[in-house]
């Protein structure tokens, strides 16, 4: 797997295929490496796959989905649970739409229209900033409620139930923890845990899973 050095997009796949027991290269390149291997990669985009040295795979929804089925446990992404799975995915999918404008105003304003250096004038700061805890304080609280509901239905464990997740929680744990690292400017660290102390719960189980345990050094599911 080739990704940026982030989490990001390519760190639900990679989680997928730890949990998986599925060896692979995890091979992050730099910001100065990109420019030459962009227009080698199918959309000009990260992260991308390659299996046993063949054409890369890009779209990182296709390459979890694609981790999944080859888990030799058969609890990633099983027949029996696909509505459920998909219906979950669609979810942290609507999350992530809502989120991806406060997100966005910060880094790309000219995405909505604004100048492309809005973000760093008074009236753009002040904009992000109100934007960001606006989302904080009202939407973020509505999605934890659902997963929070999805998560008690299912038996309390993880999004499906059982005692392994599956790969609709190898997306969402991570983009919930995106929230608490501290790298996001004026979004508080515990507006996870303030707002739904079992969906923070939820988070830190999977991330105390032994496959994944010791991964993470800030953050809910942290070991700082």
């Amino acid at each position: 797997m080739i990704s940026v050095d982030i989490e990001g997009a390519a760190e639900p796949v990679r989680l997928a295929l730890t949990l998986a027991g599925i060896p692979f290269e995890d091979d992050r390149v730099k910001h100065s490496e990109w420019k030459e291997l962009k227009p080698k990669t199918p959309y000009g985009q990260l992260p991308v796959l390659t299996i046993d040295g063949g054409e890369m795979k890009a779209q990182s929804g296709a390459q979890i989905r694609y981790a999944g089925s080859i888990d030799p446990t058969g609890t990633l992404y099983p027949k029996e649970k696909l509505y459920e799975i998909e219906e979950y995915i669609g979810l942290v999918q609507d999350l992530q739409k809502a989120w991806t404008p406060a997100f966005y105003m910060g880094g790309k304003p000219s995405t909505f229209g604004y100048p492309e250096d809005y973000a760093k004038t008074p009236e753009g700061k002040a904009k992000v900033e109100s934007m960001r805890k606006a989302f904080v304080e009202n939407e973020l609280p509505v999605f934890l409620s659902r997963f929070e509901a999805i998560i008690e239905k299912n038996g309390g464990t993880f999004l499906c139930g059982g005692d392994r997740p599956t790969i609709a929680d190898c997306l969402l744990v991570p983009f919930l923890r995106n929230y608490t690292r501290g790298h996001v400017d004026h979004v508080d660290i515990n507006c996870v845990k303030n707002s739904s102390p079992k969906v923070a719960a939820y988070v830190e189980r999977f991330c105390a899973l032994p496959e994944i345990a010791g991964r993470y050094k800030d953050g809910l599911g942290g070991s700082a």
